[in-house]
């Protein structure tokens, strides 16, 4: 039986091209964007548009049962003191009392409440700590002594960043960051009424979104397995 063979020019030419294929796999390969890792190792990980999602990879989610919540702390927008010097020092503690107080009972609802975990007062291995931050907080202020009651019925929009870590109870390592930016052109639903009652129902919002994004990465994170 005819056995067919290859002869020495068809083997070069064959091995040369299996080389070229090769070659072209492993440019498309590299021509891939790297993985978006944070200094301090975290990995971006999908999310919803609204939300940028950084994760350990090498942390499991499954264990932790419990959760610390640290107190948020408000930063308002660099120049938005300057830009209002009406707003007196009192008023500014006001909205971040008011803030902060907020937001723990916005977080507590959707992560205890309504959620898997329990509230923890010690820091142990099942525990995650809540470590969040809004910062450049932008909102209408009253321009003149005579606005002070924010009497406005057409509030402007606020904007902000709403930013937190969640850590390892025992070692404190960040396991996982949710970056949020509330802007002044994203649509919104705002109640009417004076501006103050109007920049806390805008507040109370956001809080809320980043809060149900905390809630969804965490989700993912406990399904994912560890690398």
């Amino acid at each position: 039986m005819a056995a067919s063979r290859f002869t020495g020019v068809e083997m070069t030419k064959l091995r040369v091209g299996v080389l070229a294929v090769f070659a072209l796999l492993a440019a498309c390969k590299a021509s891939l964007p790297p993985a978006e890792t944070t200094a301090d190792g975290l990995v971006r990980v999908p999310s919803r548009p609204e939300g940028g999602v950084y994760r350990d990879l090498d942390a499991d989610f499954t264990r932790y049962k419990r959760m610390m919540i640290e107190p948020l702390t408000v930063e308002f927008l660099e120049g938005w003191r300057k830009q209002h010097p009406d707003v007196s020092d009192a008023e500014v503690r006001r909205i971040q009392t008011e803030t902060t107080n907020n937001f723990r009972e916005v977080f507590t609802r959707i992560l205890v409440d309504e959620g898997p975990f329990e509230l923890a007062e010690v820091r142990e291995a099942d525990v995650l700590v809540v470590v969040p931050r809004m910062l450049d907080l932008k909102l209408p202020a009253p321009e003149t002594e005579q606005d002070t009651g924010y009497t406005s019925s057409s509030p402007r929009p606020i904007s902000l960043q709403m930013t937190g870590e969640l850590r390892d109870g025992v070692n404190g390592g960040v396991i996982l960051r949710v970056i949020m930016i509330d802007s002044e052109h994203r649509e919104r639903y705002t109640i009417p009424g004076p501006n103050r009652i109007a920049n806390a129902y805008e507040i109370r919002g956001s809080l809320d979104r980043w809060s149900q994004l905390v809630r969804e990465a965490i989700d993912v994170a406990k399904v994912a397995k560890p690398r």
